[in-house]
């Protein structure tokens, strides 16, 4: 029996983008696409690259929860924007509790409403290739951001073995990453043919990858610039540091190598790896250049899979025990675009 999936918040880019991948999971189904502001309207209204599929489909503004109760496991994606699952999320328990279902629910969210320590209701990160055994059997997970998943995929090893005393990164991410109400500076004629930096020194990834250094390496001492770039979807972070001695002939690339070893997902090309390779896709490549005592790492990722739905559907793959990559090993992005 397939198990049922519930998307809240699935008029937004996460949620089309969950609607996207799950369609090619042949273990879920979904079931319920919530939207209060789009109740009625059909998924491909919102989600048109969704057509063939969704076009007889209808969002609707709850969930009789009661109509779940005879599946042994549940999944309820929330991409809701931040702040509301936490307004919710005690509502949503006791109407859980009331359908008999508590026990049964998967939830996870793609906000970052429980993603630090000291608001994560007992919530486990979502770095899947980090967090691996604690996102088994995990009934309540925090996907993480998008920028912190390229950051902490690319910081982490370096941290974890050269001991170097500064890291300074760059990361540029696409106008999708701003969400669909467009501001002064992310509208798009105010974008295209831009480039400028935003919240240097203090963008809200910071401390889950503060978090995750803490917990996989030690603290760290680093800066993060993010750049808002004219393209729609990808990141690129740039991670640069002076070493206090010269890397031997291959020992970076032996310390990627080993650091994601099994990784469906996570990969070391070695050379200089480029946005496109991994728009649309899943996948996260990681480059690498030395000069000297001088590191320079580079990690490009599609920011709505990878960086948010790819991964909260690899956390719903490890929570049920199911192969990490299952609905996700065939997903390749279109190039050129």
């Amino acid at each position: 029996m397939t198990v049922p999936v519930v998307i809240l918040g699935a008029a937004s880019f996460g949620g089309g983008e969950l609607l996207r991948l799950l369609e090619l999971h042949e273990g879920v189904k979904v079931t319920y696409m919530v939207s209060r502001s789009r109740k009625g309207a059909c998924w491909s209204d919102v989600h048109p690259n969704l057509w063939n599929r969704a076009r007889v489909e209808r969002f609707v503004d709850r969930v009789d929860w009661q109509t779940l109760a005879d599946h042994d496991r549940i999944v309820v994606f929330s991409a809701l924007r931040h702040g509301e699952l936490a307004a919710q999320y005690s509502e949503l328990e006791t109407g859980w509790r009331a359908a008999g279902i508590l026990e049964r629910i998967l939830l996870i969210d793609l906000s970052a409403d429980f993603r630090l320590e000291r608001a994560n209701c007992g919530f486990v990160y979502g770095l899947s290739e980090w967090m691996a055994d604690d996102l088994r059997q995990a009934r309540r997970i925090a996907n993480p951001g998008c920028f912190a998943t390229a950051l902490a995929l690319g910081m982490l090893p370096l941290v974890r073995h050269l001991d170097p005393d500064h890291l300074a990164t760059f990361g540029l991410t696409g106008s999708s990453g701003a969400g669909l109400t467009p501001t002064d500076r992310t509208h798009h004629p105010f974008r295209a043919h831009n480039f400028q930096p935003y919240q240097p020194f203090r963008h809200r990834h910071a401390a889950e990858v503060d978090r995750m250094l803490v917990r996989h390496a030690r603290p760290a001492d680093w800066s993060f610039i993010p750049y808002s770039a004219s393209w729609v979807r990808g990141i690129h972070v740039t991670i640069e540091t002076c070493l206090p001695r010269p890397l031997a002939d291959g020992e970076l690339t032996r310390i990627y190598e080993g650091s994601y070893p099994r990784s469906p997902f996570v990969h070391w090309v070695g050379e200089l790896p480029g946005l496109l390779s991994v728009v649309g896709s899943n996948h996260c490549l990681i480059g690498g250049a030395v000069h000297g005592r001088h590191v320079a790492v580079f990690v490009v990722l599609d920011n709505l899979v990878k960086g948010m739905a790819g991964q909260a559907v690899q956390n719903l793959n490890l929570a049920l025990g199911w192969p990490e990559d299952r609905g996700l090993e065939r997903l390749m992005g279109p190039y050129p675009i």
